[in-house]
């Protein structure tokens, strides 16, 4: 709409340039006042704005069999390239610096209204009660809790414990499996996910990506290429997100609980993997005298499980990896997420949280 605007109205086009530049102060005012009261963004925003936005991007969105964020990202793109060198062809050099100023503010003001004003909704710790706070020996317990369930599952999917599991589903299959029994009943979150290959899936591997959400089209996008246990914890990351849960570590653990309660034992076992993985990263930073002990006690064929991913991801390793991953950290902190990246492994606290109020050992 924004480049059809320019096409037949230079004149209007640049009076809502101008607009946009100027409401662009007047945004970082309003993301303040956000941040500051969640309980209204709560109610107003997440739980009765976002969800309309989402079914309605979902009615259009949904049956489409591919990615029309991923085409709009590139379109995007290569507008953005094309106004800069029709700029500086021209000698508009103050034209350069006026459209990015302007596009900056209509995207920030797209990506809040969109899906960023969930970044400031009450935590989901708060909604369910877990305190995020824990010591060293909860920390070990629900790590030797999530070896055990996951040495149980590999035992039952894999005919020797030196083995690794393999899963026996297309990815297409996977998706299905996914869609139809993704179901975070702890809280009622008023949205049906779905997910969507990411057409940019080697793009995605040599940066480091197994998915994202787009926060215009709300489409869950996930790297094809990654291996299908990864593929499993990341869907359900994704389609999270899609519930409104911008905080990553929340998006870990409803992955987790999800997969947890899942019919399908192959993803079952990729929650308990998934989580296991977390929680020995964060006793290894504690304790790695005690971290190695408890390693020592899973199947030598999960351990194999964990070796496929590394594998796959040490393939696309590149120069530039890191500065897409830094890029996303600031993006994560700008967000208000302040670990950055290392918000993935906050979820280990609700986590904990979780195996403390439910006795998994029972079920």
């Amino acid at each position: 709409m924004y480049t059809v605007i320019c096409i037949l109205n230079p004149k209007l086009v640049k009076n809502i340039k101008w607009i946009l530049i100027v409401f662009l102060p007047l945004q970082l005012i309003l993301i303040r006042l956000a941040k500051n009261n969640p309980h209204w963004i709560e109610i107003n925003y997440s739980q009765n704005i976002y969800p309309v936005f989402f079914n309605i991007r979902a009615f259009f969105f949904e049956k489409i069999p591919f990615s029309f964020g991923d085409i709009a990202y590139f379109a995007l793109i290569i507008f953005i390239i094309w106004s800069i060198l029709n700029s500086i062809k021209q000698m508009k050099i103050q034209m350069v610096f006026i459209n990015f100023f302007a596009t900056i503010s209509l995207l920030s003001l797209l990506f809040h209204i969109s899906w960023g004003l969930n970044y400031y909704r009450i935590p989901l710790n708060e909604k369910l009660n877990y305190k995020v706070e824990y010591n060293e020996d909860e920390l070990e317990r629900t790590l030797i809790l999530m070896i055990e369930k996951t040495n149980e599952l590999h035992d039952r999917l894999s005919n020797q414990d030196t083995i690794p599991v393999e899963i026996p589903y297309s990815k297409e299959k996977i998706t299905q499996l996914i869609e139809e029994n993704f179901d975070f009943d702890l809280y009622d979150l008023k949205i049906q996910p779905f997910l969507k290959n990411s057409l940019w899936s080697t793009l995605l591997s040599y940066m480091g990506f197994a998915g994202y959400i787009n926060p215009i089209t709300l489409e869950s996008q996930i790297n094809r290429k990654i291996p299908k246990l990864n593929y499993i914890a990341t869907a359900s990351h994704e389609m999270a997100h899609q519930l409104g849960i911008a905080s990553e570590s929340e998006a870990n653990f409803i992955a987790f609980y999800t997969n947890s309660k899942h019919p399908d034992l192959f993803i079952k076992y990729t929650a308990f993997s998934f989580a296991l993985n977390y929680c020995y990263s964060e006793l290894f930073k504690a304790n790695q005298e005690k971290a190695k002990i408890q390693l020592s006690k899973l199947n030598s064929g999960v351990l194999k499980n964990f070796e496929q991913i590394s594998t796959f991801w040490k393939k696309f390793q590149n120069p530039f990896e890191p500065f897409f991953k830094n890029g996303y950290d600031t993006y994560l902190k700008i967000n208000g997420q302040a670990k950055g990246i290392q918000s993935y492994n906050a979820m280990v606290s609700m986590l904990i949280a979780f195996t403390l109020n439910n006795n998994l050992n029972s079920e």
